[in-house]
């Protein structure tokens, strides 16, 4: 700034009000600033001047998984409700490590960004708000005690019950549930499965998979080489996972739904696809980014105020994958 005040002929003062776009300069003072700026290839430091004012108006956002459309579509409705908000986005990725994910929480707020999004944390909320110092948060797809932090979610445990009364209603009574990891925090969409089934006296089954449409090829692959009796119908914890199931099934002559019934959970934009047809519970990504945005925006406006959780309702979107059960 003193080398282009210098080669203007102007103080460092008017060369910062010429940067500031303050309307308290003159025509003329403010062209030879700008020659000068592009002469010597100059560009304002954004970062020092937000740090100045204590603000960088960057909001972090970390996502479990990028290979899962869900968080794409999550994505979309955060952009969405942070335009025209004069915020800028820094997006890293974390994984089903809580090490990992505490790494990049704590990268942003040594980046001073004024405010961190969470889609998919999966580590402890102590080691969390450790990891904040402080930092605004807005936790999405789960719901946290802690200070500072808001919750957006959906009801999975809803979602859990809604699939099985849906397979329960078309006929259904032998009923499996593609679950994940035991140690992942996300187990509301197994419980609703569980309490539904014990509400209409049915014999849970549970598989342990990955979140991953490969996970989901692998477990059916191993449950039909074991010659067990198949389920009538199947509810897998997200869509990926129930797209790698009926590809297994496909793959080994089992029709779907003809033979078993598919509902999947997510109601990413593949699930609609003709060639696929899932039944799928939506979870409204794209409104839970929307609303985690406005979360955010809302603490950031209103200083310290106590943390809110906003829960969303699940809702059925039936497709060809199921129908009324052979099993029954």
């Amino acid at each position: 700034m003193e080398d282009v005040a210098r080669d203007a002929g102007v103080s460092r003062a008017l060369v910062s009000l010429v940067m500031r776009d303050s309307p308290k300069v003159s025509p003329a003072k403010r062209t030879a600033v700008l020659e000068s700026a592009a002469a010597l290839g100059y560009s304002p430091n954004r970062l020092a001047s937000r740090l100045a004012s204590h603000r960088t108006n960057t909001v972090g956002v970390l996502f479990l998984d990028l290979h899962n459309p869900v968080f794409a579509d999550i994505y979309d409705g955060i952009a969405e409700g942070l335009a025209g908000s004069g915020n800028q986005v820094m997006v890293a990725v974390g994984s089903a490590d809580p090490g990992t994910e505490l790494e990049a929480i704590r990268s942003f707020a040594d980046l001073r960004v004024d405010g961190i999004l969470l889609a998919g944390y999966t580590g402890s909320p102590e080691e969390l708000e450790t990891a904040l110092r402080g930092t605004p948060a807005v936790v999405i797809t789960r719901e946290l005690e802690v200070d500072g932090v808001d919750s957006v979610l959906t009801d999975d445990f809803r979602s859990g019950a809604l699939a099985v009364e849906h397979l329960h209603g078309l006929g259904h009574r032998h009923i499996a549930h593609v679950d994940i990891s035991d140690w992942l925090p996300y187990t509301a969409r197994r419980e609703g499965y569980l309490w539904a089934m014990r509400q209409f006296g049915l014999e849970p089954m549970l598989v342990h998979s990955d979140m991953t449409g490969r996970g989901g090829r692998a477990v059916m692959e191993q449950f039909l080489a074991s010659g067990a009796a198949l389920p009538t119908a199947i509810f897998a914890h997200n869509d990926l996972t129930a797209v790698g199931i009926m590809e297994a099934l496909a793959s080994h002559g089992v029709a779907v739904p003809d033979d078993v019934a598919i509902v999947g959970c997510d109601n990413i934009e593949v699930a609609a696809s003709p060639l696929i047809g899932l039944t799928s519970i939506d979870q409204h990504a794209g409104e839970l980014g929307r609303l985690a945005a406005q979360v955010m925006l809302e603490r950031l406006a209103g200083g310290s105020v106590p943390a809110v959780t906003r829960k969303l309702e699940p809702a059925l979107m039936v497709r060809r994958s199921s129908s009324p059960g052979a099993g029954s």
